[in-house]
């Protein structure tokens, strides 16, 4: 991972809003990793990936054909404000 970029993960836990279920944070692959970062850049609102959609205000991945499916999203470092 290159010092400017960081690295985006989402909450693969079974019910990722519970507030009784630990955090499970995933690394997203390079590649996707990469889209989303260039996304981050560019000042898109979202970033698109092959079967999600990652919504940079709310920080949350969202399934293209499902709304239903979301799960939360972070970057480590922080994205700069």
């Amino acid at each position: 991972m290159a010092s400017e970029n960081g690295q985006w993960y989402w909450n693969a836990a079974q019910n990722p809003f519970s507030p009784n279920t630990p955090a499970q944070w995933t690394a997203y692959s390079t590649e996707d990793n990469a889209k989303i970062e260039q996304s981050l850049k560019n000042k898109d609102t979202k970033a698109e990936l092959a079967n999600h959609h990652i919504f940079f205000k709310e920080r949350m991945q969202v399934h293209k054909s499902d709304f239903q499916k979301q799960r939360p999203v972070k970057r480590d470092p922080p994205p700069p404000k």
